[in-house]
C-alpha cells in the first residue's frame, strides 16, 4: 500500500506541475500573436487541456510539448522575419532603382503579414522574400554602354 501512496503523491505532483505550466502559457503571450489563428488555436486547446479534469497526464504532456515546440519555432521564426523587415526598412530610402524599390516594398508588406500566419506560412514567406533585388543586372547594361563606346573609341556624351 505504501508504494501506491508514493506513487500517488509522485503522480499528483507532476500532474501539478504540467498543469502550471499549461496555465504559464494562458498567461503570458509573446510576438505577434493577435489575430495569429495557429497560435489561437493552440491556446484554446491549452485552455480546454486545462479546464477539463478528465484530460490525462499523458494528454497533458503531449500538449506541453507541442506547444513548446510550436511556440520555439513561431517565435524564431518572428524574430527572423522581423530582422529582414528590419533590413528593408534599412534598404528602401537609399532605392534609386524604382523596379528594386517596388519589389523591396512589395517583400515588406508580405513580410508583415506573415508575421499573423501559421509557421508552414511563415517559412515560406520568409524564404520568398528574403532574396535580392533581381532587377539590378538589367541596370549593369546601361552602365556598360558608354563603357563599350569608350572602348571602340566613341566620345561618351
Amino acid at each position: 500500500m505504501r508504494f501506491i501512496t508514493i506513487y500517488l503523491e509522485t503522480y499528483d505532483e507532476v500532474d501539478a506541475d504540467v498543469t502550471k505550466a499549461l496555465k504559464s502559457y494562458l498567461e503570458n503571450f509573446t510576438g505577434h500573436w493577435k489575430d495569429n489563428t495557429e497560435f489561437l488555436n493552440w491556446i484554446a486547446k491549452i485552455r480546454s487541456g486545462v479546464k477539463n479534469n478528465n484530460t490525462q497526464l499523458a494528454e497533458k504532456f503531449q500538449l506541453q510539448y507541442n506547444f513548446e515546440s510550436y511556440n520555439a519555432e513561431r517565435l524564431i521564426l518572428e524574430e527572423n522575419i522581423e530582422d529582414r523587415i528590419e533590413e528593408l526598412d534599412s534598404i528602401i530610402p537609399h532605392q534609386k532603382h524604382q523596379k528594386c524599390l517596388q519589389f523591396y516594398v512589395e517583400q515588406r508588406n508580405i513580410l508583415k503579414k506573415a508575421l499573423k500566419q501559421s509557421n508552414k506560412q511563415k517559412i515560406e514567406k520568409f524564404g520568398e522574400n528574403s532574396i535580392h533585388c533581381p532587377y539590378y543586372h538589367f541596370d549593369i547594361n546601361e552602365y556598360l554602354k558608354p563603357l563599350e563606346g569608350i572602348a571602340n573609341g566613341q566620345k561618351v556624351r
